[in-house]
């Protein structure tokens, strides 16, 4: 997996494309979480990415953002603070409208307890207003353990320029079933987002929720995976 997303991120940075753009976007959100679950200690988070992209459909970029996973007295505390995603892929379409993309992600966290660096291996495919996703990691959180996480979502278009849209996923493998070692469960999880733009501003009001119960359940301060509302706020320049 390193391998392939070094290879990706390598192949996009230095391939000499014609008419390359650069963007870049800040966002605030009342609360960082990925795939239902919550990372920023139930609190705002601040990220900042710079992308590259071409007409070609090749891009690449870097994300960061604050994090705060467990607390301090947990057993599981890895000591992240921070997070930085380096990324790279190609987005194509075909004549009759069906989109395809690749992406490898390289998942870093500095200053940590212990390595919990990986990488990652996603591809999509959609048409129209509707989107599929499939996430692979041989080596999740750096644990040796796989972890695979499939995903679908559609927007409705409404009045206004907001879109409404609605988002379910799934994710399951070796590290979900390892519990014992690595503290998670297989869950599924859901999100509703309505969104508009003011302007250069982009917003997101989210409803986010997953299937954990019993002692996964969890509605703390950590690792959030409960039901709740999530505002968000961007500008790409």
């Amino acid at each position: 997996m390193k391998k392939i997303a070094s290879g990706l991120i390598a192949s996009a940075l230095f391939s000499a494309v014609a008419h390359a753009d650069i963007s870049s976007t800040l966002a605030w959100t009342s609360e960082y979480q990925v795939r239902g679950i919550g990372y920023s200690g139930d609190k705002p988070a601040t990220s900042l990415s710079l992308d590259w992209f071409n007409d070609k459909g090749l891009f690449a970029g870097v994300w960061g953002t604050n994090t705060d996973g467990f607390a301090d007295d947990d057993p599981y505390d890895d000591g992240a603070n921070y997070e930085i995603d380096y990324y790279a892929g190609y987005n194509g379409q075909l004549d009759n409208g069906v989109r395809y993309g690749v992406i490898g992600y390289w998942y870093h966290f500095p200053n940590t307890k212990y390595d919990v660096d990986y990488a990652e291996l996603g591809v999509s495919a959609g048409y129209g207003n509707f989107n599929a996703y499939y996430y692979f990691s041989n080596d999740f959180v750096n644990t040796a353990q796989d972890s695979h996480y499939v995903a679908a979502d559609y927007t409705f278009n409404l009045p206004y320029a907001v879109d409404l849209t609605f988002t379910a996923g799934h994710s399951f493998g070796q590290y979900y079933r390892n519990t014992d070692m690595t503290g998670a469960h297989e869950y599924s999880h859901w999100q509703v987002d309505l969104k508009r733009s003011f302007g250069p501003i982009d917003t997101k009001l989210s409803w986010v929720d997953t299937d954990l119960s019993g002692d996964f359940h969890n509605d703390g301060e950590y690792l959030r995976n409960d039901g709740r509302l999530i505002f968000e706020v961007a500008h790409t320049f």
